[in-house]
Parts: structure tokens; sequence; C-alpha cells
């Protein structure tokens, strides 16, 4: 199946946004930016300048924008090559499919989670079913996933969340309950197990390709994000609270201080986040309003516990009555605010002790 069906009538918008929102890269070898980093990362190995990895993303935006074929890539990058003076490696049109294709079907892939994971489409389609390209050299693992129906949060889509490899034409489709029965299942399907001796790669991934695009662009943000504003956060709430967003979506509201980040083993300039998820289960409850995420979001930074990565908490005022502000470290590193609630005598109490401790 070519790259221009594998689309699958996707919209192009958050396509286009994937690719958007990525810094440019440049590089000598193609493990600099190696796995998730690609999610914020535009390279092509062996581009080492600015210049000549912006061409060549202006070419992939033009084919995600546009719809250009293979072909046309080949040509623009053919002008690219002669205008750099660009010495690559490997035969021209095995290395032209390479960057098209993966460039292009990780975007698709990240736009269509975009998609999949809005929390109203989650409600009605709350599995999904792995699909093989139909190629006529199929991936064994591949090709024993096609037709497999699991949960939408199930850990294989973590990290096998097609494409899977280099040429990996395979694509996800949303499935409801009654979607489910129509296929004479009487349950999702069981995910299969993916370790494998001697290796972090699952079974079945090609070794680069051992993450979910959409998935990691949509959470921990890019490098160099800047801190939202109070208007930001307001429309950020606004379209979490609608549904416009994925539930999985986080936006920045605080630097964490270089002290905590150091004391949580965080990447140095880490941002606290608050998420679509956390907007819809807690913001506009428990007496606070989004505004008191954001007032509050610093002072308590100052003045955190620390019980484990995922149990974080500080004791602020609101209107003049105490509440617990609770963070948490996920497993891909990101810092997030994850409630605002009011604060029982017990919890100012251990609170209390464990600063007196020294924690």
């Amino acid at each position: 199946m070519g790259i221009e069906q594998d689309a699958l009538e996707l919209p192009p918008e958050a396509a286009i946004r994937f690719l958007q929102e990525k810094i440019n890269v440049p590089t000598k070898h193609w493990r600099q930016v190696y796995g998730a980093a690609h999610s914020h990362s535009f390279m092509v190995a062996g581009a080492a300048t600015e210049a000549l990895v912006e061409d060549f993303r202006s070419e992939i935006k033009k084919a995600l924008e546009d719809g250009t074929t293979l072909e046309e890539f080949r040509a623009g990058f053919d002008n690219i090559v002669k205008k750099h003076g660009w010495e690559y490696t490997g035969d021209r049109n095995w290395r032209t499919r390479i960057i098209f294709e993966t460039n292009l079907r990780s975007a698709h892939a990240a736009g269509r989670y975009h998609e999949l994971t809005k929390p109203e489409t989650l409600l009605s389609f709350p599995y999904w079913q792995y699909n093989h390209s139909g190629s006529n050299h199929p991936r064994i693992n591949h090709l024993s996933w096609d037709g497999d129906v699991y949960r939408a949060d199930a850990p294989f889509w973590q990290t096998n969340y097609p494409p899977n490899g280099w040429g990996c034409g395979c694509f996800v489709t949303p499935v409801s309950d009654a979607g489910l029965e129509r296929q004479g299942k009487t349950g999702p399907d069981t995910p299969p197990n993916l370790e494998q001796l001697g290796t972090d790669v699952p079974l079945g991934v090609d070794p680069g390709f051992e993450w979910n695009p959409g998935q990691r662009w949509l959470t921990g943000g890019r490098p160099g994000q800047k801190i939202a504003t109070v208007k930001q956060v307001a429309a950020f709430a606004l379209r979490a609270l609608d549904g416009e967003l994925p539930v999985a979506a986080t936006v920045p509201i605080a630097n964490v201080p270089a002290s905590l980040a150091a004391r949580l083993e965080l990447p140095k300039k880490s941002s606290v986040r608050l998420s679509v998820q956390t907007i819809r289960d807690h913001a506009g409850k428990h007496d606070v309003t989004i505004d008191d995420y954001i007032n509050q979001v610093r002072p308590a930074l100052d003045d955190v516990v620390i019980r484990s990565r995922d149990r974080i908490s500080a004791k602020v005022e609101i209107r003049g009555k105490p509440f617990i502000a609770g963070f948490k470290v996920t497993r891909f590193n990101e810092f997030l605010m994850v409630t605002l609630r009011k604060a029982s005598p017990r919890q100012i109490r251990q609170i209390a002790e464990l600063k007196r401790l020294g924690n």
C-alpha cells in the first residue's frame, strides 16, 4: 500500500501541526536523534546544517499539505542536493523513499492518534484495531497482529503503535463495542508478549521505532517551548472541556525550579504541565478554577514534599482556606500538576511532619 493511501482520509491539520511544532536538528548520524525524540525534532541523517535540514522539511511539509508524490519529492530532493552540494550515503531511490515515507507515515500516525484520543472519540470507540498494510513481503509479527483489537489504553500502543519499522505501512482504526460484537469478539484480544531477551526494543519493532509518535508529541512538550500565558491556558482549558483535545495533550504552566528538577532527576529546563485529563477530571471541581491552578503552581513548587516521583504535594492557601496541590512525574519523564483540592486536617499534619523530617 502506498503512502498516499495510508492517511485513510485523515484530515491533514493535526499531521501538519505535528511537523510544524518540531525543531530542526542538524546531524551527522541517524542515531543522534533516536526514538521518541523524533516527535519534537526534524532531522535527515547526515544533513549537518540548519539550511539543509530546513529545505528537506519544506519538501515534507509540501507533501503533507499538497499531497505531492514520491517522484515529485525526488525532484525536490535532487534540487536540494545540488543547491547544498550535499554528499549522502545510500542509493538515491532508497534514500528518498526512506525520508519521504518515514516522515509522512509518522506525521499521519501522530495526527490519527490526536483524533482517536479525543475524549468523545474514546467514549464511542474504546478499542483500536491493528491493520496490516497488505505488503507483498510482510513482517511476520505485523501480519500476526492483523485484525487484533486491544483497548485504546493498552500498553501495547505505547511502543507498537505503527509505523513499527522502516517501510512499515500498518495502521490503526477505532472500534466500538458494537463493532467488536460484529467481528464476533466477546471482548478485546489479549496483547502479545513483546519482551525480547537482551534488548529493550519490543518484539516486531525496528530499533528506533519503539515509540508512539502521537503520544510523545502530545506529552512533554517540544524543547524550548515557552510557558503558556494565562489567556493561552484558558483557551486550552475551554477546548479540553469541549472535547476538542486528546486526553494526553498538555500545556506548560510554569518552569520547574532547578533544585527540584535535580531532586526528581528531570531534564534541565523542565516545565510543569497541565493535562486535558486533569482539566476534565478536576478543574472546576473541588471549589477551584483554572486560574487557581495557574496562581498556585509557583508557590506550591517552592514548598513541596516528595513521597515518591508520583506522589509529590504541597499545602497552599486559596481564598484563606488550605488546599493540597498534587504533582507527579510520568513514565515519559514529564512533570504534571494533577490536582488541587481542599486539604483535610490529617493531610496538613502529614505534610508538616514530612517537612519537619527534612523531605
